[in-house]
């Protein structure tokens, strides 16, 4: 069965899509324009109103780090994952996980503030707080790659997928992520991989700050 993987451009579900070229598998893409990412259609595929999913012969799958998971383990032979049990595979873990609990919330928070605020100014407060968080994320992250191409070793991983998209993201906000040299070089290095270019060229954007949303 080909499986489809449900997208946005420039969400998340970029990472999941790099993988997918990059293992050079079989799949459907149906891109979900932001306004109907709650009709009861989406819905069905996804509760959450969200992307990614992921329909597979053996049912359906959401959130990026499980399909990135299960593409990696399933599919990747090695190629983007360290042996299970080594001191890489946990640090790429810590990576991915830090990077999908700790940023990406902020980047809903700076985006959208209205979905939790009613007041302009108290939605202000939200996104300057937001943007305090990204400055502590970004440096740890920026720590991360000093002197590195990639996050984990010394090829892609799952890892480098999921940090790209978030670079990408902070394009948009204060200060972007061009200010950290560590993450701007590997940001523009990640767009010249041939899976991320067609990923990129899919979705119709570039490396630039008006063409990424975000979530």
């Amino acid at each position: 069965m080909t499986m489809t993987l449900y997208s946005r451009a420039g969400a998340c579900s970029m990472a999941p899509q790099i993988v997918m070229e990059e293992l050079g598998l079989d799949y459907e893409l149906v891109m979900v324009e932001r306004d109907k990412l709650n009709t009861p259609e989406h819905l069905a595929v996804n509760p959450m109103g969200q992307v990614p999913s992921l329909a597979t012969g053996d049912g359906l799958m959401t959130e990026s780090v499980a399909i990135l998971l299960y593409l990696g383990e399933k599919y990747g032979e090695g190629r983007l994952m360290p042996p299970p049990g080594s001191w890489e595979r946990g640090q790429m873990m810590m990576r991915m996980l830090f990077l999908a609990s700790q940023e990406h919330p902020a980047f809903g928070l700076w985006l959208r503030p209205f979905r939790w605020l009613d007041d302009g100014d108290e939605q202000g407060r939200l996104k300057a707080a937001a943007e305090e968080r990204f400055a502590v994320c970004f440096q740890r992250l920026d720590g991360w790659l000093e002197g590195r191409d990639w996050l984990i070793g010394n090829h892609m991983t799952l890892a480098d997928t999921l940090a790209f998209v978030h670079a990408c993201w902070g394009l948009r906000v204060d200060p972007p992520t061009t200010e950290y040299p560590n993450i701007w070089r590997f940001a523009q290095n990640m767009a010249e991989v041939p899976s991320v270019g067609r990923t990129m060229e899919q979705a119709g954007i570039a490396l630039t700050k008006e063409q990424h949303g975000g979530r």
